[in-house]
């Protein structure tokens, strides 16, 4: 009996050992896909705000996510009295369950009437902490609040905020990846 138990237990944990090793595997194979449909140079193709759909030129950007760096620009001229341009430099964290990014340097031009005012306060403190749900080559972030998202495949990235900027918009972005 005794050395049935220990021939199955050697069995157990042969099976054991194997599993946790495909395991571990998989979840370094998931993430590397994860940070492969992340990481990238994308180019804002439109913006969706008040369900107005606006194109370049009066709309503009560029966002770069790579190995835990990030930068985007925003040109924003949908009324001709009022614009934005956007410049954030920033860092992100990926793991196979959550996604924190955060901008450390923010400088927001507003222009108003051909008035200039600069902000440099970023839109929060501290790192943003998204959910990650990865399934069948998609991507899908979701804010801790539920108010931000980003959905992501290879050939792009739609983001949405719920509240967007001073007036909290909801806002639609769409971006083609250009590498």
């Amino acid at each position: 009996m005794k050395r049935l138990y220990l021939k199955f237990f050697k069995i157990y944990l042969s099976v054991s050992i194997i599993l946790l090793g495909c395991v571990k595997v998989n979840s370094s194979e998931g993430i590397n896909d994860v940070k492969n449909l992340l990481e990238g140079r994308y180019e804002l193709v439109y913006w969706t705000e008040n369900n107005i759909q606006y194109y370049y030129p009066e709309v503009a950007g560029i966002l770069i996510l790579n190995n835990n760096n990030a930068l985007i620009t925003l040109d924003k001229n949908m009324d001709t009295n009022k614009s934005a341009e956007l410049i954030g430099w920033g860092k992100y964290e990926i793991n196979s369950e959550s996604f924190h990014i955060g901008w450390h340097d923010w400088k927001l031009l507003l222009i108003e009437n051909n008035i200039k005012t600069v902000k440099k306060k970023s839109p929060w403190e501290g790192m943003r902490e998204y959910s990650v749900f990865f399934k069948d080559n998609k991507l899908v972030l979701t804010s801790i609040t539920g108010k931000q998202s980003w959905n992501i495949n290879k050939n792009s990235i739609v983001y949405m905020d719920r509240e967007w900027g001073e007036n909290q918009d909801e806002v639609v972005r769409y971006w083609r990846r250009v590498n």
